[in-house]
Protein backbone atom coordinates (compact mmCIF):
# COMPACT_ATOMS: atom_id res chain seq x y z
CA UNK A 1 0.00 0.00 0.00
CA UNK A 2 2.86 2.38 0.82
CA UNK A 3 4.54 1.58 -2.49
CA UNK A 4 1.28 2.26 -4.36
CA UNK A 5 0.88 5.60 -2.59
CA UNK A 6 4.47 6.56 -3.43
CA UNK A 7 3.97 5.71 -7.10
CA UNK A 8 0.68 7.67 -7.26
CA UNK A 9 2.29 10.71 -5.60
CA UNK A 10 5.25 10.55 -8.01
CA UNK A 11 2.93 10.44 -11.04
CA UNK A 12 0.93 13.45 -9.83
CA UNK A 13 4.12 15.41 -9.05
CA UNK A 14 5.50 14.62 -12.52
CA UNK A 15 2.27 15.75 -14.20
CA UNK A 16 2.33 19.02 -12.29
CA UNK A 17 5.98 19.60 -13.16
CA UNK A 18 5.32 18.96 -16.85
CA UNK A 19 2.18 21.06 -16.97
CA UNK A 20 3.01 23.81 -14.51
CA UNK A 21 3.74 26.28 -17.31
CA UNK A 22 0.95 25.06 -19.58
CA UNK A 23 -1.97 26.37 -17.55
CA UNK A 24 -3.08 29.98 -17.82
CA UNK A 25 -2.59 32.59 -15.13
CA UNK A 26 -6.12 33.12 -13.86
CA UNK A 27 -8.01 35.02 -11.22
CA UNK A 28 -11.32 34.42 -9.51
CA UNK A 29 -14.36 35.79 -11.31
CA UNK A 30 -17.93 36.18 -10.05
CA UNK A 31 -20.15 33.38 -11.38
CA UNK A 32 -23.89 32.71 -11.17
CA UNK A 33 -25.54 29.65 -12.69
CA UNK A 34 -28.58 27.39 -12.86
CA UNK A 35 -28.42 23.66 -13.65
CA UNK A 36 -31.50 21.59 -14.52
CA UNK A 37 -31.03 17.81 -14.64
CA UNK A 38 -32.83 14.49 -14.92
CA UNK A 39 -31.74 10.87 -14.88
CA UNK A 40 -31.61 7.74 -12.74
CA UNK A 41 -29.73 6.42 -9.71
CA UNK A 42 -29.37 3.35 -7.53
CA UNK A 43 -27.75 3.26 -4.11
CA UNK A 44 -27.59 2.46 -0.43
CA UNK A 45 -30.21 4.80 1.00
CA UNK A 46 -31.90 1.95 2.90
CA UNK A 47 -28.83 0.27 4.32
CA UNK A 48 -28.99 -2.30 1.49
CA UNK A 49 -28.81 -2.00 -2.27
CA UNK A 50 -32.00 -0.04 -2.92
CA UNK A 51 -33.93 -0.18 -6.20
CA UNK A 52 -33.14 2.08 -9.14
CA UNK A 53 -35.38 5.02 -9.89
CA UNK A 54 -35.79 8.29 -11.77
CA UNK A 55 -34.56 11.60 -10.35
CA UNK A 56 -34.75 15.23 -11.40
CA UNK A 57 -34.17 18.69 -10.04
CA UNK A 58 -32.43 22.04 -10.19
CA UNK A 59 -29.34 23.57 -8.65
CA UNK A 60 -28.45 27.24 -8.27
CA UNK A 61 -24.74 27.91 -7.77
CA UNK A 62 -22.30 30.78 -7.67
CA UNK A 63 -18.96 32.25 -6.63
CA UNK A 64 -18.20 35.62 -5.06
CA UNK A 65 -14.52 36.73 -5.05
CA UNK A 66 -13.26 38.90 -2.20
CA UNK A 67 -9.88 39.29 -3.91
CA UNK A 68 -8.28 38.02 -7.12
CA UNK A 69 -7.23 34.81 -5.36
CA UNK A 70 -9.75 34.23 -2.55
CA UNK A 71 -13.52 33.89 -2.56
CA UNK A 72 -16.52 31.88 -1.40
CA UNK A 73 -18.70 29.61 -3.49
CA UNK A 74 -21.98 27.89 -2.75
CA UNK A 75 -25.02 26.15 -4.11
CA UNK A 76 -28.66 25.31 -3.43
CA UNK A 77 -30.21 22.00 -4.56
CA UNK A 78 -33.82 20.93 -5.01
CA UNK A 79 -34.25 17.29 -6.07
CA UNK A 80 -37.17 14.89 -6.29
CA UNK A 81 -37.81 11.36 -7.44
CA UNK A 82 -36.14 8.23 -6.08
CA UNK A 83 -35.51 8.53 -2.35
CA UNK A 84 -38.02 11.35 -1.95
CA UNK A 85 -37.43 15.09 -1.83
CA UNK A 86 -33.95 16.42 -1.01
CA UNK A 87 -32.87 19.95 -0.16
CA UNK A 88 -29.15 20.70 -0.29
CA UNK A 89 -27.01 23.65 0.77
CA UNK A 90 -23.26 23.88 0.24
CA UNK A 91 -20.66 26.59 0.90
CA UNK A 92 -16.95 27.07 1.46
CA UNK A 93 -13.83 29.11 0.71
CA UNK A 94 -11.83 28.69 -2.50
CA UNK A 95 -8.27 29.80 -3.26
CA UNK A 96 -6.95 30.39 -6.79
CA UNK A 97 -3.17 29.91 -7.08
CA UNK A 98 -2.95 30.77 -10.78
CA UNK A 99 -2.80 27.31 -12.32
CA UNK A 100 -5.69 25.87 -10.35
CA UNK A 101 -7.93 26.05 -7.32
CA UNK A 102 -8.21 24.44 -3.89
CA UNK A 103 -11.17 24.58 -1.54
CA UNK A 104 -12.75 23.15 1.59
CA UNK A 105 -16.54 22.92 1.64
CA UNK A 106 -19.41 21.89 3.88
CA UNK A 107 -22.27 20.05 2.14
CA UNK A 108 -25.63 19.71 3.93
CA UNK A 109 -28.53 17.56 2.68
CA UNK A 110 -32.01 17.31 4.17
CA UNK A 111 -33.87 14.18 3.04
CA UNK A 112 -37.62 14.34 3.62
CA UNK A 113 -38.06 10.58 3.92
CA UNK A 114 -37.07 9.87 7.51
CA UNK A 115 -36.41 13.60 8.11
CA UNK A 116 -32.67 12.85 7.84
CA UNK A 117 -29.87 15.41 7.95
CA UNK A 118 -26.56 14.58 6.27
CA UNK A 119 -23.42 16.73 6.63
CA UNK A 120 -20.19 16.21 4.67
CA UNK A 121 -16.78 17.90 4.68
CA UNK A 122 -15.27 17.96 1.20
CA UNK A 123 -11.79 18.95 0.06
CA UNK A 124 -11.21 19.65 -3.63
CA UNK A 125 -8.19 20.38 -5.79
CA UNK A 126 -8.29 21.30 -9.49
CA UNK A 127 -5.13 21.92 -11.51
CA UNK A 128 -5.32 23.38 -15.03
CA UNK A 129 -3.08 22.28 -17.89
CA UNK A 130 -3.16 23.60 -21.44
CA UNK A 131 -5.95 21.40 -22.82
CA UNK A 132 -7.00 19.35 -19.81
CA UNK A 133 -7.55 19.55 -16.05
CA UNK A 134 -6.68 17.20 -13.19
CA UNK A 135 -9.23 17.09 -10.34
CA UNK A 136 -9.14 15.28 -6.98
CA UNK A 137 -11.88 15.34 -4.35
CA UNK A 138 -12.51 13.65 -1.02
CA UNK A 139 -15.79 13.81 0.90
CA UNK A 140 -16.29 12.57 4.47
CA UNK A 141 -19.64 12.34 6.32
CA UNK A 142 -19.56 13.93 9.78
CA UNK A 143 -23.21 13.71 10.82
CA UNK A 144 -24.55 11.43 13.56
CA UNK A 145 -26.28 8.18 12.61
CA UNK A 146 -29.51 8.87 10.73
CA UNK A 147 -32.55 6.59 10.51
CA UNK A 148 -35.28 6.01 7.98
CA UNK A 149 -38.53 4.04 7.64
CA UNK A 150 -38.33 0.29 7.09
CA UNK A 151 -40.12 -2.97 7.75
CA UNK A 152 -39.35 -6.37 9.24
CA UNK A 153 -41.12 -9.72 8.97
CA UNK A 154 -41.84 -11.73 12.14
CA UNK A 155 -42.61 -15.41 11.68
CA UNK A 156 -44.47 -17.34 14.39
CA UNK A 157 -44.19 -21.13 14.27
CA UNK A 158 -47.40 -23.14 14.75
CA UNK A 159 -47.71 -26.82 15.67
CA UNK A 160 -48.67 -29.15 12.77
CA UNK A 161 -50.90 -29.20 10.85
CA UNK A 162 -51.13 -25.43 11.25
CA UNK A 163 -48.92 -23.23 9.04
CA UNK A 164 -46.44 -20.67 10.30
CA UNK A 165 -47.83 -17.16 10.67
CA UNK A 166 -45.96 -14.15 9.28
CA UNK A 167 -46.54 -10.53 10.25
CA UNK A 168 -44.94 -7.41 8.80
CA UNK A 169 -44.34 -4.42 11.06
CA UNK A 170 -42.67 -1.06 10.72
CA UNK A 171 -39.11 -0.71 11.96
CA UNK A 172 -36.63 2.16 11.93
CA UNK A 173 -33.48 1.36 9.92
CA UNK A 174 -30.12 3.12 9.78
CA UNK A 175 -29.54 5.42 6.77
CA UNK A 176 -25.81 5.07 6.01
CA UNK A 177 -23.60 7.89 4.74
CA UNK A 178 -20.82 7.07 2.29
CA UNK A 179 -17.36 8.64 1.98
CA UNK A 180 -15.73 8.91 -1.43
CA UNK A 181 -12.37 9.63 -3.06
CA UNK A 182 -12.50 10.70 -6.71
CA UNK A 183 -9.86 11.52 -9.28
CA UNK A 184 -10.57 12.43 -12.88
CA UNK A 185 -9.38 14.36 -15.92
CA UNK A 186 -11.37 16.93 -17.88
CA UNK A 187 -10.19 16.89 -21.48
CA UNK A 188 -10.92 19.63 -24.05
CA UNK A 189 -10.72 18.30 -27.65
CA UNK A 190 -11.95 21.73 -28.81
CA UNK A 191 -12.68 25.04 -27.08
CA UNK A 192 -16.36 24.13 -26.65
CA UNK A 193 -16.26 20.39 -25.92
CA UNK A 194 -15.39 18.77 -22.59
CA UNK A 195 -14.89 15.05 -21.88
CA UNK A 196 -14.56 13.71 -18.31
CA UNK A 197 -12.92 10.38 -17.43
CA UNK A 198 -11.79 9.16 -14.01
CA UNK A 199 -11.86 6.67 -11.14
CA UNK A 200 -13.46 6.53 -7.70
CA UNK A 201 -13.42 4.46 -4.51
CA UNK A 202 -16.13 4.83 -1.88
CA UNK A 203 -17.33 3.50 1.47
CA UNK A 204 -13.80 2.43 2.51
CA UNK A 205 -13.86 4.08 5.97
CA UNK A 206 -16.29 5.09 8.67
CA UNK A 207 -18.85 3.23 10.78
CA UNK A 208 -21.07 2.25 7.83
CA UNK A 209 -18.49 0.86 5.40
CA UNK A 210 -19.04 -2.77 6.48
CA UNK A 211 -22.75 -2.39 5.83
CA UNK A 212 -22.54 -0.58 2.49
CA UNK A 213 -19.42 -2.31 1.17
CA UNK A 214 -16.39 -0.70 -0.46
CA UNK A 215 -16.92 0.07 -4.13
CA UNK A 216 -14.54 0.83 -7.00
CA UNK A 217 -15.70 2.43 -10.20
CA UNK A 218 -15.51 5.12 -12.82
CA UNK A 219 -16.52 8.71 -13.48
CA UNK A 220 -17.54 9.85 -16.97
CA UNK A 221 -19.22 12.74 -18.71
CA UNK A 222 -19.42 15.05 -21.69
CA UNK A 223 -20.43 18.67 -22.24
CA UNK A 224 -20.91 21.01 -25.18
CA UNK A 225 -20.86 24.79 -24.85
CA UNK A 226 -23.75 25.84 -27.10
CA UNK A 227 -23.37 29.57 -26.42
CA UNK A 228 -21.35 31.72 -24.04
CA UNK A 229 -24.04 31.24 -21.39
CA UNK A 230 -25.54 27.81 -22.17
CA UNK A 231 -24.00 24.32 -21.74
CA UNK A 232 -25.53 21.01 -22.77
CA UNK A 233 -24.51 18.04 -20.62
CA UNK A 234 -25.80 14.97 -22.49
CA UNK A 235 -24.33 12.56 -19.95
CA UNK A 236 -22.72 12.86 -16.53
CA UNK A 237 -22.38 9.86 -14.28
CA UNK A 238 -20.50 7.45 -12.07
CA UNK A 239 -20.90 3.83 -11.03
CA UNK A 240 -19.14 1.29 -8.85
CA UNK A 241 -18.73 -2.44 -8.34
CA UNK A 242 -21.53 -2.47 -5.73
CA UNK A 243 -24.03 -1.64 -8.49
CA UNK A 244 -24.45 1.89 -7.15
CA UNK A 245 -24.75 4.38 -9.96
CA UNK A 246 -25.98 7.82 -10.91
CA UNK A 247 -26.44 8.98 -14.51
CA UNK A 248 -27.94 12.34 -15.47
CA UNK A 249 -28.20 14.79 -18.33
CA UNK A 250 -29.22 18.44 -18.35
CA UNK A 251 -28.79 22.07 -19.32
CA UNK A 252 -26.61 24.57 -17.48
CA UNK A 253 -27.01 28.35 -17.67
CA UNK A 254 -23.92 30.34 -16.61
CA UNK A 255 -23.08 34.01 -16.30
CA UNK A 256 -19.56 35.34 -15.71
CA UNK A 257 -17.71 38.47 -16.92
CA UNK A 258 -16.27 37.99 -20.40
CA UNK A 259 -12.60 37.07 -20.58
CA UNK A 260 -10.42 37.01 -23.67
CA UNK A 261 -7.57 34.76 -22.56
CA UNK A 262 -7.59 31.00 -22.90
CA UNK A 263 -11.19 30.27 -23.95
CA UNK A 264 -10.57 26.53 -23.51
CA UNK A 265 -10.18 27.21 -19.77
CA UNK A 266 -13.58 28.82 -19.29
CA UNK A 267 -15.63 25.64 -19.42
CA UNK A 268 -13.68 23.91 -16.67
CA UNK A 269 -13.14 26.94 -14.43
CA UNK A 270 -16.82 27.85 -14.47
CA UNK A 271 -17.81 24.28 -13.72
CA UNK A 272 -15.59 24.31 -10.63
CA UNK A 273 -18.04 26.73 -9.04
CA UNK A 274 -20.73 24.03 -9.22
CA UNK A 275 -20.79 21.65 -6.26
CA UNK A 276 -22.74 18.99 -8.18
CA UNK A 277 -24.97 18.92 -5.12
CA UNK A 278 -27.36 16.60 -6.91
CA UNK A 279 -25.17 13.67 -5.88
CA UNK A 280 -24.38 14.67 -2.31
CA UNK A 281 -26.10 12.62 0.37
CA UNK A 282 -27.46 10.00 -1.99
CA UNK A 283 -25.67 7.31 -3.95
CA UNK A 284 -22.34 9.09 -4.12
CA UNK A 285 -20.50 12.17 -2.99
CA UNK A 286 -20.45 13.65 -6.46
CA UNK A 287 -18.15 14.95 -9.07
CA UNK A 288 -17.02 18.13 -7.54
CA UNK A 289 -15.73 19.64 -10.47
Amino acid sequence: MNKLGTVAFSIVALLLLIGSHAGSESELQPVVGLYGFGGAERGNDRGINGPAGAIGGTEVFGLYPFTETFGIQGGLLNQGGRGGYRLGVSAGPVYDYGSGKVGLFTDYIYQKRGSNNFVYLRGQWSHYFQNWDLVFSYSQPVNSVQHGPGTETITTQKPPPLCAESNVRKKSTAAPAINQLTGFARIYPTERIEVTLGLLVNSFAGPDHNKTGTGFGGVFGAAVQLTDWLLLRPVQGQMDTRERYRITSGLEFIWTPARKEKPERLLGEERDTNFALASVGSTFISDPG
